[in-house]
């Protein structure tokens, strides 16, 4: 069955009879691993595909599953109270939502998806299919979620190359990030008084760190170059632990994210400091380097 691209009179009479049937699937490569997830939707009969879609991102197991499940939700096809019927190989989500099984993990998935049913006063049909047993709905959520899982940074053939993104929506993209550095109550002393040999260590890790964010496409393989917009560095000072945290935060309008454009302002950050107090103190410690959030892009936001 082929996807039919649908008029605004098509659209109007799908969404006027507000009964749909979502086939939802995730898939991860491996598994636990890179995972993608892809959503069907389609009308009451099942005779045609009204709206499908799909993405990757880098998480796993049924956090996939969940996410199809949301974004099918959120799809501007299903109007307000809409009765619709899921279709899942996944038993976790169907007896969750039909035995209510206990909800282990991704709390915050499950109260997303709660909140959207309740936001759109949705009448849902929860309904396990088993997969690979030929229905087309679940084959084809199945593949597009198969695809959306690879390894995005392998060509078909197995060489290494950058993701093609030409076909992604610029949106603003922003990303945060944040390390630590432990140091000797001398050198801590030495940063926060601005009487290092080297001259003022904050304020020399703050260009370090905005000149690495511009240079990541330089410093990181298959990175793309991405025109930023805004990079901030900040630092607190911990007196307690004798340690600086180095909090950046990076913008684009771009159609790739700016992750690791913020993980490279801290870690060089974090190297500048070291950098200046190395003379007092060679045994710094760097370390806590994480992403703490990041949004914009088809796959939505992150927190850590």
């Amino acid at each position: 069955m082929e996807e039919k691209q649908f008029s605004i009179e098509d659209f109007v009479q799908y969404s006027d009879s507000k009964k749909f049937i979502i086939y939802t699937d995730g898939s991860c490569i491996p598994n636990p691993g890179q995972g993608g997830w892809a959503y069907e939707i389609r009308d009451q009969d099942e005779n045609k595909i009204i709206e499908s879609s799909g993405a990757d991102k880098s998480t796993t197991n049924n956090k996939m599953e969940l996410t199809a499940v949301i974004k099918a939700f959120e799809d501007d096809v299903i109007p307000i109270d809409s009765n619709v019927v899921i279709k899942s190989d996944s038993q976790l989500i169907i007896n969750t939502m039909t035995k209510n099984w206990k909800k282990k993990e991704n709390i915050e998935l499950w109260d997303q998806l709660s909140n959207i049913i309740i936001k759109k006063n949705l009448k849902c049909n929860w309904k396990w299919v088993k997969a690979h047993a030929g229905i087309e709905g679940n084959e084809n959520v199945d593949k597009k979620a198969n695809t959306q899982a690879r390894m995005t940074h392998l060509s078909s053939n197995g060489d290494v190359n950058m993701v093609d993104v030409s076909d992604k929506k610029k949106t603003i993209r922003i990303a945060k990030a944040t390390s630590k550095v432990i140091m000797s109550e001398e050198a801590f002393h030495m940063a926060q008084n601005n009487n290092s040999k080297k001259g003022n260590v904050t304020a020399t890790a703050r260009i370090a760190g905005i000149q690495a964010a511009k240079k990541t496409h330089e410093l990181i393989p298959l990175c793309h170059q991405i025109n930023l917009t805004n990079v901030e560095i900040d630092f607190e000072l911990d007196v307690s632990l004798n340690s600086i945290s180095i909090f950046s935060e990076v913008k684009c309008n771009s159609s790739t994210g700016v992750e690791m454009e913020a993980l490279t302002a801290v870690s060089v950050a974090s190297l500048t400091i070291y950098d200046m107090l190395k003379s007092v103190d060679k045994k710094i410690l760097i370390n806590e380097i994480h992403l703490i959030s990041k949004s914009g892009g088809k796959s939505g936001d992150f927190k850590f």
